[in-house]
């Protein structure tokens, strides 16, 4: 071209100037914690704010809520929209509920006050002792209980499923008490049965001065299903929803229930 005249570029298509390099072993770790961060605002519930647990779309809008945030709505209206929300059309995101759970793991490598143990290992180049920088609370709790042979978590329970599960498939609700050390009822368990409550066994994840510590016994149903059963709360038998099993094993407690 004559001259030293530059080419013109058309309004909106400037090239974008290069990224400024950081130092090494800074930057990358900068970059994928900001990243991370506006992931995480993606992944908040649009009424707690909180993320997502359990993500539940309502069908007639695109709000996501937690389950536990819009079992009341349901029947009624969108909290955020006013949209109608009919049971029929509560749909679970299973994939967004999986990456969720992926993101957990990764906030604790990305955020961890000290090194995370991934980068601790790179930059030290030796493997590092992996109870630095596990997981807190549910793992850590399930980790020393199996170290310390202690019972496992629902050592002592009984489960009745009643209803039909959807949000959480029923078999695979049967091999989490299973592998939790618990067992399965057939059969629905009668509170005014003399057989069910001398039953001389106790929960030995239970908090020690709670009443459901001699609470054996429980009939678990779903909480998004239309099956609601009977409210039972008598001696060795409890009625509790899904949502609560659930916790109790990503937590490794046996939970409070409510009275």
């Amino acid at each position: 071209m004559p001259g030293n005249r530059q080419p013109r570029v058309r309004s909106g298509n400037e090239p974008r100037p290069a990224p400024a390099m950081e130092p090494e072993g800074r930057g990358a770790w900068a970059h994928s914690r900001a990243a991370f961060d506006r992931l995480e605002k993606l992944l908040r519930c649009s009424r707690c704010t909180n993320i997502l647990r359990e993500p539940v779309c309502l069908g007639g809008c695109e709000h996501i809520f937690c389950s536990n945030c819009v079992s009341d709505c349901i029947g009624t209206g969108c909290p955020v929209c006013y949209t109608p929300a009919w049971i029929q059309d509560v749909k679970i995101n299973r994939q967004l509920d999986s990456m969720i759970q992926l993101c957990s793991k990764l906030r604790n490598l990305l955020h961890d006050n000290k090194l995370s143990g991934v980068k601790a290992c790179l930059q030290r180049k030796a493997c590092e002792q992996e109870e630095k920088y596990e997981i807190p609370e549910g793992p850590q709790r399930s980790r020393l209980n199996k170290e310390q042979l202690l019972p496992k978590l629902f050592d002592g329970c009984y489960f009745y499923f009643g209803g039909a599960f959807k949000h959480h498939p029923k078999d695979n609700l049967v091999k989490l008490v299973t592998a939790a050390g618990g067992q399965v009822l057939s059969r629905k368990p009668k509170p005014d049965s003399d057989v069910t409550q001398t039953i001389n066994t106790v929960a030995y994840h239970a908090k020690a001065d709670s009443d459901q510590r001699f609470c054996t016994q429980y009939i678990i149903y779903e909480d998004l299903s239309n099956h609601r059963p009977e409210r039972v709360r008598q001696g060795k038998v409890w009625m509790a929803p899904s949502s609560w099993f659930i916790d109790c094993v990503m937590s490794f407690e046996l939970l409070p229930l409510d009275s």
